[in-house]
């Protein structure tokens, strides 16, 4: 795979090649407000400004100033698995850190960035074009080369947070076998889902296996295990520094046996997604969706207008309903006590955990998510691997005045809501926090019954911290 364009000096000037020819400027306007560029060097982030776009004899270049900590020039990360292998993890690792410094001052509305748009010095300092400088080298690329430039690198069904670091994973799987993950059209057909990275090596040890594995996650739309991860780039330079352990032999792609009925398997599914694409499916989804938008209003209309499931129930009695609801996952029922378009403050995570644990259920036959209560009257023992505990226990409710009632719970969680910094991942179980949370609902009445107008959050404190062992 290769992107490169030509990169040269012009009078002190750092010049990127986007074409050759006469008259390539004709028509194009310089924008006003130029957009920097971002060079990570001595582990500090500083902007880059950039000239213009200039022909230098017959080549059209993106030129910009002078700039004494230009080192050399630079290449490309089309060349991490070829000129740049050698160095390559430590490349990356100082992408990660350029990554976390920039922030959302880069391609703020994209995770995966061009290869060109990514500059490795010799030394190792890394220039970041912006999207601006990006889109005029993509003004110029040729098909074949914006495909393998830009087209087949692609971070996807990402949480918050989480997109760039799958795009570095891509980088290393590309790194290391020498392929992009997302490069191959029955791939890209089969919901991109990549050859598993092992496949590509011979058979090797059962650390370097793991490491294999841990990429194809990293990669992947699994979002369970991007919720895992708590600070991202710092697990990804984690995964760096194993594979850079890893004997140089083991990491030299060759024969796998596995290799052959694996693609088999993908290039089947792949023709029949496309053989079913092509015979209307398109138009079919599109009726159906037409049809669930069309069902969601009056689902709503109707949800506007009919009293809640609650409205026999009292204050204290409706406080109790609703954490009843929060232990079974049950948004709607969670639902049912709140005013009309209000969710509550624990709605996203609830929703994120019935889908988990569905999910779970489907592909594995158990729920991912244990209620405290049960695990509590089990002797707080061991859990299934890779579950975890969510819930409350102990409710208790006082009334404050006529429309505020105080809720104090013991809430159960693999989350640390009070430490941020806390990524603490134990090897074989997880840990898992007791709070006292301390609640204020406020309600008023509508038509006969009674409803919750708001939840706020009185005080947060945690009382245990426990590790659970996997069984």
């Amino acid at each position: 795979m290769s992107t490169s364009h030509e990169i040269f000096y012009n009078e002190g000037r750092l010049c990127i090649t986007l074409a050759r020819g006469e008259n390539l400027l004709k028509g194009y306007d310089s924008p006003q407000n130029k957009q920097s560029a971002l060079l990570y060097h001595n582990a500090q982030m500083f902007e880059v400004d950039w000239q213009s776009l200039q022909m230098i004899g017959d080549r059209c270049c993106l030129v910009f100033m002078p700039n004494e900590a230009f080192d050399g020039i630079p290449v490309d990360a089309s060349e991490l698995c070829s000129s740049l292998r050698p160095k390559s993890l430590s490349i990356l690792k100082n992408l990660s850190h350029a990554f976390e410094a920039a922030g959302n001052r880069l391609y703020w509305n994209m995770d995966s960035l061009p290869l060109s748009n990514i500059l490795i010095f010799k030394n190792g300092d890394i220039l970041l074009l912006s999207d601006q400088m990006g889109d005029a080298l993509d003004r110029f690329e040729e098909d074949n080369l914006r495909h393998h430039d830009k087209t087949v690198w692609f971070a996807h069904n990402c949480i918050e947070g989480y997109g760039k670091v799958q795009y570095l994973f891509q980088l290393l799987y590309f790194t290391l076998s020498g392929v992009a993950p997302f490069e191959a059209e029955e791939v890209r057909e089969n919901r991109f889902r990549a050859l598993p990275l092992g496949l590509l090596f011979p058979p090797a040890g059962q650390k370097t296996e793991e490491l294999f594995a841990t990429v194809d996650k990293a990669i992947s739309d699994n979002r369970k295990f991007q919720f895992s991860v708590r600070k991202p780039f710092a697990f990804f330079r984690q995964i760096a520094d194993a594979f850079s352990e890893v004997p140089e032999s083991e990491l030299k792609t060759g024969d796998n046996p596995g290799l052959a009925a694996y693609h088999e398997k993908l290039v089947r599914n792949a023709n029949r997604r496309i053989f079913f694409r092509k015979k209307g499916v398109k138009t079919f989804l599109i009726t159906l969706g037409v049809a669930a938008v069309l069902g969601i209003i009056a689902f709503y209309i109707w949800r506007a207008v009919k009293p809640p499931a609650t409205r026999y129930l009292d204050e204290e009695q409706m406080i109790v309903y609703y954490y009843d609801a929060m232990n079974r996952l049950d948004a709607a029922d969670m639902s049912e006590p709140l005013k009309y378009g209000y969710d509550g403050p624990d709605f996203v995570e609830v929703s994120t955990l019935y889908v988990t644990s569905t999910v779970q259920k489907n592909y594995e036959g158990q729920s991912l998510v244990v209620d405290p209560r049960t695990w509590i009257e089990n002797g707080m023992g061991s859990i299934p691997a890779s579950s975890i505990i969510y819930g409350v226990t102990d409710v208790s409710v006082v009334k404050i005045d006529e429309d505020t009632y105080r809720a104090t719970i013991h809430l159960w969680s693999s989350q640390n809501y009070l430490d941020d910094s806390d990524v603490l991942m134990p090897e074989n179980g997880i840990y898992i926090y007791e709070y006292v949370q301390v609640n204020d609902f406020s309600f008023r009445t509508r038509s006969t019954w009674r409803e919750v107008t708001e939840i706020s959050q009185v005080s947060l404190d945690l009382v245990n911290t426990y590790l659970v062992n996997y069984i």
